[in-house]
């Protein structure tokens, strides 16, 4: 039995990640008012994480070296979904969409990791969970349209929320198809693994981006910013979810998640002065409806 102590200190660590994740998006938003280029802001990210991480997964990599060999095909693809796509996507996005439009758009992942475990694995799945799918895809829909029927006839979009809902399917894509890897390989030392080869991917990118900038950090405010994203966005809050969830489970750390977009919508409206509009309020309750319903157990027939 968990004691109140622990499920406290899961509450801390669960908020924390929460709060450190959303701060990817903010400084996402601060990159591009630096000009810090989005591929060049992921690779440094990735590269400096790889970096701190390795002294603690190498050897773990060695002894497992033929299991991941075995592996390839499902890391190579989720390196490229959860490192290299996800993230430079987000970073795409925050160049012309809001902080809070990003967040609120990436709240729908659990929804799609239902949608695509049906699809991929044929998982048992419910009628109210499709239901909720629907409504939460509205909810994105009436974000990105500004909640004007007119801009989705004539597709008038911010560019930003196409890549940001782009880079939300790529995530819910890469959590069903880790139930590919072998569970019995270290998370961390996979993590490890995977940044790897996403970086061998997002390098091409970053080197044709960077060819009219800089390769290297131009300044203090850059190095700060690739090192928060590293050290609190990647790292520390890797740790600190994986033992929340150990505590919690991971069906009640879950709704740790929608903490992200409350943090990033503080941020933006504190700092940025971005403005919480009645479209952000009427596709949010759209998204949160989803999720409600999506929790109902009712069978499809």
């Amino acid at each position: 039995m968990v004691n109140t102590k622990s499920i406290y200190f899961a509450f801390i660590l669960l908020t924390a990640s929460s709060l450190f994740w959303s701060g990817n998006f903010f400084t996402g938003k601060i990159a591009s008012l630096y000009e810090l280029t989005p591929f060049k802001l992921s690779f440094l990210r990735w590269s400096l994480a790889f970096l701190l991480l390795l002294p603690f997964t190498y050897k773990k990599i060695v002894d497992d070296f033929e299991k991941y060999k075995k592996n390839l095909p499902f890391i190579l693809i989720t390196s490229i979904l959860g490192v290299t796509i996800f993230n430079s996507f987000t970073y795409l996005s925050l160049q012309t969409s809001m902080v809070i439009n990003s967040s609120i758009m990436a709240s729908i992942t659990p929804l799609l990791i239902i949608l695509f475990s049906w699809l991929i694995f044929k998982t048992q799945t419910y009628f109210m969970q499709f239901f909720g799918i629907i409504l939460s895809i509205i909810g994105v829909l009436i974000i990105i349209s500004k909640a004007n029927f007119y801009n989705l006839i004539n597709l008038n979009f911010t560019t930003g929320d196409l890549w940001m809902l782009a880079a939300v399917f790529s995530w819910g894509l890469y959590s069903v198809l880790l139930k590919k890897i072998d569970n019995t390989l270290s998370q961390l030392a996979t993590l490890e693994v995977m940044i790897f080869f996403g970086l061998i991917f997002i390098f091409p990118f970053y080197i044709l981006e960077s060819l009219n900038n800089s390769f290297l950090p131009k300044d203090f405010n850059e190095v700060l910013m690739i090192s928060y994203v590293a050290i609190f966005a990647s790292i520390t809050s890797f740790f600190a979810w994986n033992k929340g969830v150990s505590i919690l489970g991971a069906n009640k750390a879950s709704l740790f998640l929608h903490l992200i977009p409350v943090f990033s919508s503080l941020w933006a409206i504190i700092f940025l002065e971005e403005k919480f509009s009645f479209f952000h309020l009427f596709g949010t309750a759209f998204i949160i409806f989803g999720i409600i319903l999506s929790n109902k157990n009712k069978k499809i027939v």
